[in-house]
């Protein structure tokens, strides 16, 4: 038996690590957090997506690294900066970015990482974007329809969901 899944029923990370959290009082906890509590719980919900979904994970040794996580689908690495997203209107924003101390010099992760991984804090769900999509800039992905119908320049967060890897023909894994 797993950690994470029992035969039948998907154990709530917050189940796993013995809090009492509602699904209702998760998302008003999550804001009271303080910013590093809220990053630590992100990359730790984030870590346990990605290996539930059957990918090699591995952690730098260290501080001061670009990228949370190296992820291997075993066709290839990817460095991945974890990153917990804000629902606000039907979308899910983040930012594409990281700040100097006093917040005043944004900084792209172009060449530092490959992948951000995007909490929802809501759901639980995880979303990859490829940092060579964004600029550096807040991003936002779309959850629900546009009020006016917009479908055209609109960054649906269904095609970004992190999804699992199964076995293909040869023995390797793919993205399903």
């Amino acid at each position: 038996m797993s950690i994470f899944f029992q035969r039948s029923k998907t154990v709530a990370f917050s189940e796993f690590l013995g809090l009492q959290i509602s699904k209702r009082d998760s998302t008003v906890e999550h804001r009271l957090m303080q910013t590093g509590e809220k990053g630590n719980l992100s990359e730790a919900r984030i870590l346990a997506a990605f290996v539930a979904a059957g990918y090699l994970v591995s952690v730098p040794f260290g501080s001061g690294h670009k990228y949370d996580f190296v992820v291997d689908d075993s066709t290839c690495l990817s460095h991945v900066q974890c990153k917990t997203g804000r629902v606000k209107n039907g979308v899910l924003l983040f930012n594409a970015y990281s700040q100097s101390g006093n917040g005043s010099v944004k900084m792209s992760y172009r060449g530092l990482a490959d992948l951000f991984a995007v909490l929802n804090p809501d759901d639980d769900r995880v979303y990859l974007v490829p940092v060579s999509e964004v600029g550096v800039t807040d991003v936002s992905l779309r959850l629900a329809p546009t009020v006016n119908k917009q479908t055209q320049r609109v960054r649906w967060a269904e095609f970004y969901l992190l999804k699992p890897l199964v076995l293909s023909g040869c023995g390797a894994m793919v993205a399903h």
